[in-house]
């Protein structure tokens, strides 16, 4: 693949088993439109078909991450329009979750509204320790529809009416305290955070990571029952696949 690609909305860039996938839109918080989705879930289908990339990382240029969304026609679009956004929402998460390869947030600037969907599609979070995060759609006579999604099972429901009825942003501590991020670090340490968990992912054996995960986002929604069964049909997959059992990359 190309080491670097760039549109007006998305790039992508590629070096040592790492795509990064950056937004592209400082100027607009970096608020994501159907053309952003396709070109995550572009990006993301291409990790799917090449081997050489092992992890993905997702973050941001300037001073948000993603300041939430950007409907066709945004703020007086048509019914079709904002449906066709939603639509195109759902499959990037559906992407996401299937991808082979893990994916982490880098969240160097602030995390608002679908932000926190698109942080939440991602495995793993770190967050520089200054930036905010929050639901404030309700302070523009709105509310986060496709965020509430994704909220439900994150966040105790006490929690997150507190948060989604007040609109109000909130630190990284807080946000670590809900389990929204894994780490929030000095903005001085982000990138060796980030590192630390890349460096990580790559060490691992790779077909067994990419079925279990696969196999966590299938289980995700399922009753407890239906997960054992599922299981038991995944650990049979799991011990016929070949390349597991492997001594993982860099290990004796």
């Amino acid at each position: 693949m190309n080491d670097f690609q760039k549109n007006d909305m998305v790039s992508t860039g590629f070096a040592d088993g790492i795509l990064t996938i950056t937004l592209y839109r400082p100027d607009d918080n970096n608020r994501i439109d159907r053309r952003a989705q396709a070109a995550i879930v572009a990006a993301v289908n291409q990790a799917n078909e090449d081997d050489s990339i092992r992890v993905i990382v997702v973050t941001g240029k300037g001073d948000y991450f993603c300041g939430g969304g950007r409907p066709d026609g945004h703020p007086n679009g048509t019914l079709k329009q904002r449906s066709a956004y939603a639509l195109a929402f759902v499959e990037m998460k559906e992407a996401m979750e299937r991808c082979r390869v893990p994916i982490v947030a880098r969240v160097s600037g602030h995390c608002v509204a679908g932000g926190m969907s698109l942080m939440s599609f991602c495995d793993l979070a770190v967050a520089a320790d200054d930036v905010q995060f929050g639901y404030p759609e309700i302070n523009y006579g709105q509310f986060p529809a496709l965020a509430l999604a994704m909220a439900i099972p994150m966040m105790p429901p006490k929690e997150a009416f507190d948060i989604l009825y007040s609109g109000d942003r909130f630190g990284a501590d807080r946000a670590r305290e809900l389990r929204l991020i894994n780490k929030a670090v000095p903005r001085a340490e982000l990138d060796a955070a980030v590192k630390a968990y890349t460096d990580m992912l790559i060490s691992k054996n790779q077909v067994s990571m990419g079925l279990g995960r696969r196999a966590y986002y299938a289980m995700a929604p399922m009753t407890p029952a239906s997960r054992l069964e599922y299981a038991q049909t995944f650990l049979m997959t799991l011990l016929a696949a070949e390349g597991t059992g492997q001594v993982p990359v860099n290990k004796k």
